[in-house]
């Protein structure tokens, strides 16, 4: 007969262990500004991107009337209608765009690499409120006079130093987000295996890093001169706007949108419901695109420069990722079945906008193929303003498509499925009507009609584009009526409403406080679910 002895110290920690209190989530306000939860810090990202988004779009409208008739202010008045356009063109990326995109990514890329955190969730809490806190800042500014061509040297002081803090709270998301992906997956679950969306996040993750940095030294720059200079160089008022516009340019443009790619991957691999043979090509893809979309070079920018081989190569070589990535998508197809589903509308469709962008960046790239307008670079041609709406547009039909795609894990119910088919289809249509103006009116306009402002393009064009623009303001308000039902309290759930390949499936809905109930199961392929279901 064996016996068995229990360590004292053991059995002394197990007592201990009993009778302590279990720890109580804090509840209600508590829960919301203290939490360190991946899931909260996404919802928070999502909500406010999509409140300060729904005034980016306001101020896109006003500036495509404007448009219509440019000779004359209607809307805007004189003295402030330039930094109203700035607050416009960087409202789009910094409040909505990015930080719609690193909402998702909090909530969905933990749970697709079954990690039961966000790698430094208290830095990934830090992000949001950062730059929420350079949000207010930033429109203060322009409320104070600031900001580009500003009249007040405080408000000006105020806008350079909330733009560096909105950067800085960008690269705290950045890396919590590529150490979640690099460092928190599960035995088996190699890079190689990774969903599709939680691999393009680590590529635009590190994309960030790489050319945010470049961004922030320039704004310390700008604020040591004016604040500390004569204001002469980087910190004129005149030369805040010029300094950050290869923002606004392919190829750097393109960083806001790799998640897209991701995000087009991952649900038409879940509804066809078979294995893709060639993830390689098309994790490859994302990769090279993400590489092709590294622009910091360009932050001081030449004619030499525009033209030289090295742009010209990026901007016609981004087109073959994507082509590479539609190709590897629908291979899967001939195994799987196709469902229409509103996610794969959504995905579609900001797939087929990023398509464009990148298209008319790689015609914008030839030598010879656009005209700078009259007093300004060819970067300064409104075609490239074109090239920046279509790849925030496609980010945002993304972002979208992404909380509908993953409502049960965002939200506490499934989205309203009928109205999720419309959005997309409205903001498909409005975004092409957006874009396409642009385009046509920086190759064939003037040297006035070149502008990349509210006094370019042509008055019929620019009528086409307020169109374009209204419609996706209102493809944006369906997307988020559709979305309401998340907000409802919901005891049975599905946990996988699409028969998911991936492992964030496996998590209630909503997610519990460590996402999974018990263990996961052992990770051998890039289909963990489809393994269990071959196995049962």
């Amino acid at each position: 007969m064996a016996v068995t002895e229990t360590p004292p110290e053991t059995v002394d920690a197990a007592s201990a262990a009993a009778t302590s209190p279990t720890p109580t989530q804090p509840t209600g306000l508590a829960a919301v500004l203290g939490s360190g939860d991946h899931k909260v810090i996404g919802r928070l990202y999502i909500v406010s991107a999509l409140v300060l988004g729904l005034v980016v779009v306001g101020l896109g409208e006003a500036f495509a009337l404007e448009g219509i008739a440019p000779k004359t202010l209607d809307i805007f008045p004189s003295d402030s209608v330039f930094q109203l356009f700035t607050l416009a063109r960087v409202g789009s990326i910094f409040f909505l765009a990015l930080p719609l995109t690193i909402g998702v990514a909090m909530v969905v890329v933990p749970l697709q690499v079954g990690s039961r955190t966000i790698a430094f969730p208290r830095a990934a809490a830090a992000s949001y409120w950062g730059w929420l806190l350079g949000s207010g800042l930033l429109i203060g500014s322009y409320a104070m006079n600031g900001g580009p061509l500003g009249g007040s040297s405080e408000g000006v002081n105020l806008w350079i130093a909330s733009m560096g803090l909105l950067v800085l709270s960008v690269l705290v998301a950045a890396v919590s987000l590529a150490t979640t992906v690099i460092a928190l997956r599960p035995a088996g679950l190699f890079l190689s295996r990774a969903p599709l969306f939680a691999w393009s996040v680590l590529v635009a993750a590190l994309m960030w890093l790489l050319t945010l940095p470049v961004l922030f030294g320039l704004i310390v720059l700008m604020y040591v001169d004016h604040r500390h200079g004569a204001g002469s160089y980087l910190g004129a008022p005149t030369a805040l706007y010029p300094s950050i516009q290869w923002l606004f340019r392919n190829p750097q443009i393109y960083v806001i949108a790799i998640p897209v790619l991701g995000f087009f991957g991952d649900v038409l691999q879940t509804v066809s419901g078979a294995r893709m043979k060639l993830r390689g090509v098309a994790q490859a893809a994302i990769a090279a695109f993400g590489l092709l979309s590294f622009g910091a070079f360009l932050v001081a920018p030449s004619e030499a420069a525009l033209d030289s081989i090295l742009v010209i190569g990026m901007g016609l070589l981004a087109v073959v990722p994507l082509l590479a990535l539609a190709a590897a998508c629908a291979d899967v197809f001939r195994t799987g079945s196709f469902k229409l589903r509103a996610g794969v509308l959504y995905a579609i469709s900001a797939f087929l906008i990023l398509l464009l962008a990148v298209i008319a960046g790689a015609v914008g790239s030839i030598p010879e193929v656009l005209d700078a307008p009259r007093s300004g670079s060819l970067s300064d041609n409104i075609f490239f303003l074109g090239v920046s709406h279509a790849a925030v547009l496609a980010a945002v039909i993304a972002g979208l498509g992404a909380v509908h795609w993953w409502a049960t894990k965002v939200g506490r119910t499934p989205a309203n499925e009928k109205l999720g088919m419309l959005a997309p289809l409205v903001l498909l249509i409005g975004s092409a009507l957006t874009v396409i103006p642009d385009l046509v009116a920086g190759i064939t306009g003037d040297e006035l009609q070149r502008n990349a402002d509210w006094t370019g393009g042509y008055a019929g064009t620019n009528a086409a584009a307020a169109a374009g623009i209204a419609l996706v303001a209102l493809g944006v308000l369906i997307a988020v009526v559709s979305l309401l039902p998340l907000l409802k309290r919901h005891d049975d759930a599905p946990a996988d409403p699409w028969d998911g390949l991936t492992l964030e499936w496996l998590a209630p809905s909503p997610p519990p406080l460590d996402n999974f109930v018990g263990d996961l199961p052992a990770v051998t392929s890039a289909e963990p679910l489809l393994d269990l279901r071959e196995e049962s």
